[in-house]
């Protein structure tokens, strides 16, 4: 990864040995608050009377060949705040001034856990939720980031004062994973099935239809740029330890992903045609996601 590169040079820069330059290590471990996030999910499915396999008349039905699948469709799915643990481990040293650099690992788990109900879509996916889905839900499991990042801050105090206010901020890589489930179920009443009204096969569409599952599972990874800001106050102790709280705002980018599968796709394998030429999987994107944490932070200078 290119960034990371960058990363390892600001290390390099860090950390080369200079006369009276000081040093720490620092450690801090706290609890953060991840706000709502939201997946912006498409596929490239059909509409279901297009799915040869519930349809197998779909070739007289009007775009159902079209060689463009997915366009202006697409559903959301809404999850709500979360908590967690954050954990860091630090190398910084002086710069000029009151300025300090800092390289640090940040680990980072917040548990969201939840399941989000689906209640409108746009395209097909609105007419599959609105004509033949009996429940339509997305899971969102933890999320969790192991972060890179290349820090400076600076410190505000007197030569006299025992404590050490500071500003910083920070860039670096992200590697974001979590687990991401899909669930529609369909009408297991023929007669409440509204999908397919008009068609000659109207009646072969909807009982193919009932009772017919889709279900996708994936573990979701993706590298992103993060960054940070924080603002902490450091109590000297000793020359060499000191003692503090830090309060930080952490940004992961957007995690994205095309390796979701419906399997089974209404019941079926994930594909639309029986010859296998249109498999089906879906694009998921997200907000950016966040989080709001106070840690305890200790520092050994030397």
């Amino acid at each position: 990864m290119r960034f990371l590169r960058f990363v390892a040079i600001g290390l390099l820069i860090a950390v080369i040995p200079e006369a009276r330059a000081q040093y720490y290590i620092s450690t801090d471990i706290g609890g953060h608050f991840a706000p709502a996030v939201t997946f912006d999910n498409n596929s490239n499915d059909r509409s279901s009377v297009c799915d040869e396999y519930i349809n197998p008349l779909f070739a007289s039905v009007p775009g159902c060949t079209d060689p463009a699948r997915g366009t202006g469709d697409g559903y959301k799915a809404d999850f709500e705040q979360a908590s967690g643990m954050t954990a860091t481990i630090a190398l910084g040293r002086q710069l000029r001034g009151r300025f300090i650099g800092e390289l640090e690992y940040v680990y980072h788990h917040s548990g969201y856990n939840q399941v989000a109900d689906i209640g409108a879509g746009i395209g097909v996916h609105q007419d599959k939720l609105t004509q033949e889905i009996f429940v339509a839900r997305e899971v969102l499991g933890d999320v969790t980031a192991h972060n890179l990042m290349l820090n400076v801050y600076a410190t505000f105090s007197r030569s006299t004062s025992d404590w050490v206010p500071y500003l910083g901020a920070g860039v670096g890589g992200s590697r974001v994973s979590t687990y991401y489930a899909s669930t529609w179920y369909r009408n297991p009443n023929v007669d409440a099935i509204r999908t397919g009204e008009g068609l000659p096969n109207a009646e072969e569409v909807r009982t193919n239809l009932a009772g017919t599952m889709s279900n996708g599972n994936s573990d979701l990874t993706d590298n992103v740029l993060a960054w940070q800001a924080f603002a902490g106050l450091d109590f000297m102790v000793s020359d060499e330890i000191t003692l503090g709280v830090r309060i930080r705002r952490m940004d992961f980018g957007e995690l994205r992903s095309d390796d979701l599968v419906w399997d089974p796709l209404r019941s079926h394998v994930p594909n639309v045609r029986r010859d296998g030429s249109e498999p089906v999987n879906a694009f998921l994107g997200t907000d950016d996601f966040q989080s709001y944490s106070v840690g305890m932070v200790m520092r050994y200078h030397f």
